[in-house]
């Protein structure tokens, strides 16, 4: 008997894989409080709810925009280790401006990826439209985010094998280049939904990602609770019900996970306040740049700076601004870190050393006259990018499928605890990870 038991122990894994794939969605914008409007006709996704488990909410990264954001979703780390920092930067030294995704993966994401940790054990992979995944080697079937000049999904970036592939089985992926950012992106969504079917039937891949934007251009148009940017999110479920209906074709269903996540809220702001007079007053503005609107206002300190003498200035200001009620936060070097951010000196990304963060209703600007009062803006701002601990950031996420739990509710999460947990399920490696796996949410 005690023979048999050791024979038994030693056939089994120390850690059994709970699933075969993972399919990691990413819907644009997809706050937590779009999934608690009942009356949002989602019933795809609340399918995958039904069957798995739902998050109350998760808190995505700062500043709370796509880029950071999903290349946390895939790394388990904050900005200031994973490198992209914003939707676009500035190189300090030589004064280029980009948009992180155009560059090569390898150029711009610093840390390992779920990709790599997939390729690594030998699984199949495939990405669409995803960020920062441009020429990247651990993809095996790839539609990469990158734009051209005029901000247009570009095609050319894209192996032409993989295009004549699709083209070859029916699939109008020329129509997804075209359609993009236009008034027909709402079908593009789902001819890049109906691509990721064919690959999965064609390939099985162990990874899947795909991230649909329809949903972020229709909020930022028309704001989040919009009738538009609500047919929008209906309209992403429905390429979601088309990735869980072909799962389910090929019999794939009791070994694959769904993760529907995103990567930002929205919110709606209808008020402005200049900041510049504080700085004058103090007698710093011609000393330090004043840079960003919105959410975030970036300082840094110009050649002519002095600490000696004007840090007590710049201090000045900033007690100035605190008193007002509708500035939130100074932060400085040593709160850098707390964001998830690198600081100054760590980063040649970083704008400044200081950042004065408002309220949510309120956007910051720097402007030539004298007044400090709180106005009305002409035309409303419907956006993201300020702090992830905000609920009106907070996006959602639903669990489904192999290795998970049916038909269970668990508390406020976070961003970097997807890429621990799909690590988990397919048994990859993904060391120095920020996140935790969710045990919670994993079956037993």
């Amino acid at each position: 008997m005690l023979r048999a038991l050791l024979l038994l122990s030693l056939a089994l894994p120390a850690f059994a894989q709970p699933s075969d794939r993972v399919i990691l969605i990413s819907i644009d914008g997809f706050a937590a409080y779009h999934l608690t409007n009942q009356e949002l006709e989602l019933p795809n996704i609340r399918r995958l709810i039904r069957d798995g488990v739902w998050a109350a909410s998760s808190e995505t990264v700062f500043p709370s925009v796509t880029h950071p954001s999903h290349t946390t979703i895939l790394t388990g780390v904050e900005p200031r280790i994973h490198g992209v920092l914003s939707n676009g930067l500035v190189d300090r030294e030589t004064g280029e401006r980009f948009h992180p995704t155009n560059k090569r993966r390898k150029e711009i994401v610093l840390a390992p990826t779920l990709f790599d940790a997939a390729k690594a054990k030998g699984l199949a992979t495939a990405s669409f439209f995803w960020p920062e995944t441009r020429e990247d080697p651990a993809i095996d079937f790839n539609i990469a985010e990158v734009f051209d000049p005029d901000r247009k999904a570009d095609i050319g970036a894209v192996d032409p094998g993989v295009l004549e592939e699709l083209r070859g089985a029916g699939i109008p992926i020329d129509l997804y280049f075209q359609w993009y950012g236009s008034d027909r992106m709402m079908a593009a969504d789902r001819i890049l939904a109906e691509s990721a079917a064919y690959a999965l039937e064609k390939y099985k891949p162990g990874l899947l990602a795909i991230h649909f934007l329809v949903t972020d251009e229709q909020q930022h148009e028309h704001g989040p609770h919009h009738y538009l940017a609500q047919t929008a999110l209906t309209h992403t479920d429905a390429a979601v019900g088309l990735l869980v209906d072909a799962v389910e074709r090929l019999g794939l269903r009791g070994s694959t996970t769904f993760i529907v996540a995103a990567d930002h809220g929205f919110h709606s702001v209808y008020h402005k306040m200049n900041v510049r007079p504080a700085f004058e007053r103090a007698g710093v503005a011609d000393k330090v740049e004043l840079a960003g609107y919105g959410w975030t206002l970036s300082i840094r300190k110009q050649d002519n700076f002095r600490d000696s003498t004007d840090l007590p200035k710049l201090e000045q200001a900033f007690a100035e601004l605190e008193e007002l009620p509708n500035i939130a936060r100074i932060v400085r070097p040593e709160d850098m870190h707390g964001l998830g951010l690198p600081r100054f000196e760590e980063s040649k990304y970083v704008r400044g050393q200081y950042m004065v963060l408002p309220d949510i209703d309120t956007f910051l600007t720097v402007e030539p006259h004298d007044s400090m009062e709180r106005v009305r803006l002409e035309e409303p701002s419907h956006g993201h990018g300020y702090l992830p601990t905000h609920p009106r950031m907070y996006t959602s996420l639903v669990l489904s499928g192999a290795g998970i739990k049916r038909g269970e509710t668990i508390g406020h999460v976070r961003n970097l605890d997807i890429a621990p947990t799909v690590a988990r399920l397919l048994g990859l490696t993904l060391e120095n990870v920020s996140g935790r796996v969710l045990e919670e949410a994993l079956a037993k």
